[in-house]
């Protein structure tokens, strides 16, 4: 008979070791999952989700819904490196057919989540592991429940014949007391909690790969950090700045600050990025695209023809990110300077007099022209 723990520990060693079963093991696994993971303790059942996330390889329905009801069950009692694993898992599981995790499941995970914030028990890449699920998965904020009501057995929305509300002698008088359809949603405290154990962490623990991945997720999440947790992010980036000099990293990096319309204000992470774009192709490539991929998607929008208003070239994005105003667009008209003439230079030709006026006045109420014989046109609308 096998027992509980000794299931989890057959997938985490294929995970570990980064090896796939192969289909025959694969059914013994799977199969032992399902029967033993109501069985499981708190971390056998995480070790479990990180095991399939690690290998990037969906159970059977069956299986799955056994460990996510497991899961369940055992969130309150998870630690806080078994919750990070768990969640991290549900993201890497999304490239190999998962559609979403159980929603049950999913907000006993987020309850130990903010358990977890306000104690302080994450480590620094526990955070930046769920940051980067919530942006993959992506996750959906919380929305505004309605109350259930029962009555004899129904729900109050079912009773038959039920008698129309009081009418509100306060609605639409403006004092508020009325119920608002356009009521502003919940407080996301799960998100809040993160958000505020990323800040504490950016300025002196993180990695330059955890500063990107953690920039990265609030731009992809078009999700503007509050001014404190961006001020760690500038303090970041500044310390980080000798380890991403010249990087992939550092060009994602400039994408993320254009993404979410921030300057960087720091000098130095301003040249930083500076000289990042300015090793980026010039053209309709977007900052932070580098390699063959750029290159083939720059020859494909050439080939179709097609315009990208999206994608920005580097000599736009540095004079954003230097703090540069947009140069003056050109005038339409200029002097020309062998005939002293407007021209028109978007048709390349010269507008006859009758069109501009008498730059100098008028002599005997006409127009008087600006050196030059005049035009055979110009003599006939003369004459006539």
């Amino acid at each position: 008979m096998v027992k509980p723990s000794t299931a989890a520990d057959r997938l985490w060693a294929y995970a570990t070791l980064g090896k796939q079963p192969d289909d025959a093991r694969w059914e013994k696994l799977d199969a032992d999952a399902k029967s033993l993971a109501l069985n499981m303790s708190p971390d056998d059942v995480a070790r479990c989700f990180w095991s399939l996330g690690a290998l990037a390889r969906m159970p059977t329905k069956g299986t799955l819904t056994v460990l996510e009801i497991a899961a369940e069950d055992t969130a309150p009692e998870m630690s806080a490196k078994s919750v990070a694993n768990a969640v991290w898992s549900y993201a890497r599981l999304k490239p190999a057919g998962l559609e979403k995790p159980d929603a049950d499941c999913w907000e006993a995970l987020e309850a130990a989540i903010l358990r977890h914030c306000e104690s302080g028990a994450f480590a620094v890449e526990d955070v930046v592991n769920i940051l980067w699920a919530f942006a993959t998965l992506p996750r959906s904020p919380p929305v505004a429940k309605e109350p259930e009501v029962w009555l004899e057995g129904k729900m109050a929305d079912e009773e038959e014949e039920a008698p129309p509300p009081p009418a509100d002698e306060n609605a639409g008088d403006g004092d508020g007391d009325g119920e608002d359809e356009d009521a502003p949603p919940p407080p996301d405290e799960v998100w809040i909690a993160l958000e505020a154990a990323a800040r504490a962490r950016l300025p002196l623990e993180m990695t330059a790969e955890q500063v990107h991945v953690t920039l990265w997720v609030f731009a992809k999440m078009g999700t503007q950090p509050e001014e404190s947790t961006w001020a760690a992010f500038e303090a970041a980036v500044v310390r980080v700045a000798p380890e991403v000099k010249g990087t992939k990293m550092l060009a994602m990096m400039a994408w993320a600050y254009a993404t979410l319309d921030r300057r960087p204000e720091h000098k130095a992470t301003r040249w930083l990025m500076h000289n990042a774009v300015l090793q980026q192709p010039t053209g309709s490539v977007q900052v932070g695209w580098t390699g063959s991929f750029a290159r083939t998607r720059a020859e494909s929008k050439q080939a179709t023809k097609l315009e990208c208003s999206a994608h920005a070239d580097a000599e736009g994005w540095l004079r954003w990110a230097m703090h540069e105003p947009d140069p003056p667009p050109p005038a339409r008209h200029e002097m020309c300077p062998e005939r002293c003439e407007l021209m028109d230079k978007k048709e390349g030709e010269h507008l006859p007099f009758y069109f501009r006026g008498a730059p100098f006045g008028e002599q005997d109420g006409e127009a008087q022209k600006i050196g030059g014989p005049l035009e055979k046109g110009e003599e006939a609308a003369k004459e006539a």
